[in-house]
């Protein structure tokens, strides 16, 4: 089988391979799937470059979601699941290979309605939104939710969960441009930080009271002011560092926290990442939480980016794609035309 493997940590063009590999063997609890869609992260090429905060040990092969059907099972170990299901695998790292090993009780069934594009991304993003707002921040009906990056993937999947859940939002984002699009996707306040009167505007959408929970996916100077907002008792979930992406310089990712604000408000800015979220979490919370985003996306209340697929032979232009400042939708590897 065809399998896109690095020996070596680096970039993308120059270490990440496509090769032939031995078919994998199951065990008792397991099922074997025949990928059919995985897209290609950005997270996917940090890990390539050793820049992630989970690093497999090499050789390994890319990719860290996606789709496919179930070619082969583990007989009456396996209950629920059939030959021939589409499942999205969840939290099995190296998806970019024509078969994978996943064990049954991570192998999440996909509603019909849900197309193979969209379970294929059903993961790290939606699951990241719904961890943040609905779990973690336990937003409901009339709370209020300050985010920056709202232009981003996460961004616009909160902003269709705030609908689904009646919580409101302050949008911050980079580009002037893009305040009236966050604005019809249902972004109560949107302010732009490239304008500098952008903390008063903030302080007034709170109607001066301060934020009460914020997540931030900039850090940076950005993610600060929002701490340095924060209200009494006030929590920031850190997601991100966009602020930093592509850099190298460690000056890049620093977050210059205003201190006297943190330690008389006696406010939290905590840490968010998903990985650890699993590491933390019994499998079957972690399916339960898989299995409400696929019933919100089969419902039409959660909807993914578009995208464009590439087959695996074409990796590297899938990798420039996802790389690209300006790339339309989302890069998915195609493992059906190969």
């Amino acid at each position: 089988m065809k399998a896109l493997i690095f020996e070596q940590n680096g970039e993308p063009s120059e270490v990440l391979q496509l090769r032939d590999i031995p078919r994998p063997e199951i065990g008792p609890n397991d099922v074997l799937v025949r990928m059919r869609l995985s897209p290609v992260q950005p997270s996917d090429l940090h890990v390539i470059r050793a820049r992630f905060g989970r690093q497999p040990p090499l050789p390994a092969t890319g990719g860290a979601e996606g789709m496919g059907t179930i070619e082969e099972m583990a007989g009456d170990a396996v209950h629920g699941l059939s030959v021939g299901d589409r499942v999205v695998l969840l939290n099995v790292p190296g998806t970019w290979q024509e078969f994978v090993v996943c064990p049954a009780v991570r192998a999440i069934p996909v509603p019909d309605s849900v197309s193979d594009e969209d379970a294929a991304q059903a993961m790290i993003n939606p699951l990241t939104a719904w961890l943040l707002t609905i779990e973690e921040h336990k937003l409901r009906r009339g709370d209020w939710l300050v985010q920056t990056g709202a232009g981003s993937v996460v961004g616009r999947l909160v902003l269709q969960l705030a609908k689904a859940h009646g919580f409101h939002t302050i949008n911050l984002v980079r580009r002037k441009a893009q305040v009236p699009e966050i604005n019809a996707l249902g972004g109560d306040v949107v302010i732009c930080t490239n304008e500098p009167d952008w903390p008063t505007k903030l302080t007034e959408a709170t109607g001066g009271k301060g934020i009460e929970k914020a997540i931030d996916c900039v850090a940076g100077r950005v993610g600060a002011t929002v701490a340095r907002a924060l209200t009494p008792g006030g929590r920031m979930l850190v997601y991100g560092a966009l602020s930093s992406h592509r850099q190298t310089d460690p000056v890049a990712f620093e977050m210059p926290i205003f201190a006297p604000q943190l330690i008389y408000s006696a406010a939290q800015v905590n840490g968010f990442f998903l990985y650890h979220w699993f590491s933390q979490r019994e499998v079957r919370d972690a399916a339960a939480a898989q299995e409400s985003i696929l019933k919100l996306m089969a419902e039409g209340a959660l909807k993914l980016p578009a995208h464009a697929k590439y087959s695996i032979d074409h990796v590297q232009e899938a990798v420039k794609a996802t790389d690209g400042a300006t790339r339309e939708g989302k890069s998915l590897l195609d493992f059906t035309t190969s």
